[in-house]
């Protein structure tokens, strides 16, 4: 059994295109709409120049007092960011250039992500002949934001010899009048580009006679990043498939299960060993499915008794949507099975649902305190909603318990990604997930022997290689209240719709 139940992910057999046309980056100055968001996408990162991003900011773009641009680049061009590349200087000089002039101080942020997601297959510029079958790429995403947005947390100094810090992470809150749905991402280990563990910059400018120039730039642990739409329409994508049944909880401590109710009656309480199903399906499904490395990755989903069972008609997909909207919650099996005396039988399930960096709340500050520490107000800062009891969407009392007695729970393994997004570009669009293989080469600068560069209006989003956490609005006993889990499903997608602004 533990060499079943791995960290690693199952191999994903996806198709890829066999054919590799050659793009050339288009010209989107004055073809399309901007838009508060944006992003080029690139199979050709090693041929893509700062001017080339730069040059397509349209210049009838005005941007208002408070304007301050999230930029979000993959690990190729990582080097943008460095204080020595014009890219920063060169952007943000062309993003506020029909600004007001008495205006000389500005912000910005700045992270690496691991890739940027393509929502818009079905656009007419981004077919398969222009930029392949993929879903994931390198590039630039941008997010255009009001400064009173914004609320983030400045990395503690650190000197040689001391422990690694805070693990950074990016929050997007995405929000319309009845409800908030929010999304937390791990940032790319940036180690091997420009030895930082993590790239995550809040930055001021201030204008001079030739354009804009860094004034100060500082480390972040966090960003809260929140937008108001007019309407958020989620969509998930869970690459999962059902391996067990679904079974009452007999006894567990913490995020260890200990047994499982042996009948599905969701009455019994005749018990068995929490790993024995997971014994017998596992090699079944290993051998099933040709699986060379005999090993899994498995999730389990816990729900609370009270929560409404999806029919059996309902799909896979739409049955761990539903679930999760009613606050259930998935989480890894970290090892587990075999074993003899008190620890025959046992399950450890993954116990975080939120990433630690967005504790300390208290902590978090807009732009000018980071910048201006003598600025800060006596009184508490306005934190979004799912960070108001310090742990999005939680109680930090109920982190360690993962499963309680009486709830219910069912096994999932990983299958190939589909993705099926019905998007419509003259929206915005918020897409975040986990890549797919990160340990996969990548194949989509082969064959590509002009430089490409496309344009994906209206959307902002990235992959990362670990996890994302998803926090959404939950309906129980008349109240409305907030849920999150955290997921780290190969290929999984949240997408944000959004009806305007």
């Amino acid at each position: 059994m533990p060499a079943m139940i791995a960290s690693s992910r199952v191999p994903l057999r996806l198709a890829r295109s066999s054919r590799r046309a050659s793009v050339i980056a288009r010209s989107i100055g004055s073809s399309v709409r901007w838009n508060s968001a944006y992003t080029w996408l690139t199979k050709t990162p090693h041929k893509i120049l700062p001017e080339d991003v730069v040059s397509s900011i349209p210049s009838s773009y005005e941007t208002k007092s408070s304007a301050v641009p999230v930029l979000l680049v993959t690990p190729s061009l990582a080097h943008w960011l460095d204080p020595t590349s014009s890219f920063l200087s060169d952007f943000m000089t062309k993003f506020h250039q029909s600004s007001p002039e008495t205006i000389t101080t500005r912000h910005a942020v700045a992270a690496v992500v691991d890739k940027i997601p393509n929502v818009a297959q079905s656009h007419s510029s981004l077919s398969e002949s222009a930029i392949g079958a993929s879903e994931e790429y390198e590039g630039v995403s941008l997010l255009v934001i009001e400064g009173d947005n914004l609320k983030w947390k400045a990395e503690p100094p650190r000197r040689i010899g001391d422990p690694a810090g805070e693990e950074p992470s990016l929050v997007v809150s995405v929000r319309d009048e009845g409800s908030a749905h929010a999304v937390g991402l791990r940032l790319a280990n940036t180690v091997f580009t420009n030895g930082k563990e993590r790239t995550f910059l809040g930055m001021r400018w201030t204008a001079g006679i030739n354009g804009y120039v860094l004034d100060r730039s500082v480390g972040l642990t966090s960003c809260v990043v929140t937008s108001s739409e007019a309407s958020v329409q989620p969509e998930l994508s869970l690459p999962l498939q059902p391996v067990t049944q679904r079974r009452r909880v007999i006894t567990g401590m913490g995020n260890i299960l200990r047994q499982l109710a042996k009948s599905t009656d969701p009455s019994s309480n005749e018990p068995m060993p929490a790993s024995t199903e997971l014994e017998k399906e596992l090699p079944r499904y290993i051998e099933e499915n040709n699986i060379a490395d005999r090993r899994v990755s498995v999730w389990a989903l816990v729900e609370k008794p009270d929560i409404e069972v999806a029919g059996e008609t309902l799909s896979t997909q739409d049955r761990l949507t539903k679930s999760l909207s009613q606050g259930g919650k998935l989480h890894r099996v970290m090892s587990g099975g075999g074993g003899w005396g008190k620890k025959q039988g046992l399950l450890s399930l993954d116990p975080e649902i939120a990433f630690p960096t967005m504790l300390p709340t208290d902590q978090a500050v807009n732009l000018d305190q980071v910048f201006d520490p003598s600025s800060r107000a006596d009184e508490p800062l306005e934190m979004p909603s799912f960070l108001e009891n310090g742990l999005i969407g939680e109680d930090l009392s109920h982190l360690s318990q993962v499963a309680n007695a009486g709830d219910f729970i069912e096994f999932f393994v990983l299958v190939e990604s589909s993705y099926s997004h019905n998007v419509k570009l003259e929206s915005k669009h918020y897409c975040f997930g986990v890549m797919s293989n990160a340990e996969e080469p990548d194949y989509q600068a082969i064959g590509s022997e002009e430089k490409h560069l496309e344009p994906v209006p209206n959307t902002f989003g990235a992959l990362s290689e670990k996890a994302i956490t998803y926090t959404q609005p939950v309906l129980q006993e008349g109240k409305t209240t907030e849920s999150t889990t955290k997921l780290d499903v190969s290929g999984c997608r949240v997408t944000l719709q959004c009806g305007g602004q």
